[in-house]
């Protein structure tokens, strides 16, 4: 793990100063739309010290690096070729033959070879995913939460999500709405009542 944890500083988008997220090796950030999930991870990405504090572990060096990754904003069928990198910060398009080949898959067949091969291939850096599993199927989101949760590369992975079949395999997440960790099977039981 890298980041120990975040203090929030900056209450403009929905999110409560000085509040204490420990991150776990795989963090999930859940809540309803607009409670701040998306914000959190633009400000990690940014390393934003205005907005939020980040308390990095003690054996934290300058080499890890971040991969970024928001379903919404960076479709790989719409985005140019040299607009993504790999997992350990090397700038890389998606390749002449994936961008031509995009043109023929449906969207969600592009997003699952995307997130689930950059997640398969990530290794010794933290993974900022907003809902990676956008257009994905039933199937293809719990292929990439086994994905995540089996990667033994040095990955920590903090994701915004709404994701039931990721949230399921990992059994916890962080509702940010709330502001607590809560358990799978207690938070399905909850909104059923």
């Amino acid at each position: 793990m890298y980041i120990k944890s975040i203090k929030i500083k900056d209450d403009n988008y929905n999110l409560k100063i000085g509040k204490v997220i420990k991150m776990k090796p795989v963090t999930l950030l859940i809540g309803e739309q607009g409670c701040g999930k998306s914000s959190l991870l633009d400000f990690l990405r940014e390393n934003n010290n205005t907005s939020i504090d980040i308390i990095m572990e003690d054996n934290f060096t300058d080499t890890v690096s971040s991969f970024f990754f928001d379903t919404e904003k960076m479709n790989p069928r719409l985005s140019s070729l040299d607009n993504y990198s790999t997992p350990n910060g090397t700038s890389r398009g998606i390749g002449i033959a994936s961008a031509l080949m995009s043109h023929f898959q449906s969207h969600g067949e592009v997003l699952r070879e995307f997130t689930v091969n950059r997640v398969q291939e990530a290794k010794d850096c933290v993974m900022l995913l907003d809902e990676p599993e956008a257009a994905l199927s039933i199937k293809n989101q719990y292929l990439l939460a086994e994905r995540i949760i089996n990667n033994k590369n040095n990955v920590q992975f903090i994701i915004a999500t709404h994701c039931i079949p990721l949230f399921e395999l990992v059994g916890y997440a962080y509702d940010l709405e709330h502001y607590k960790w809560v358990t799978f099977n207690d938070y399905i039981r909850k909104i059923k009542k």
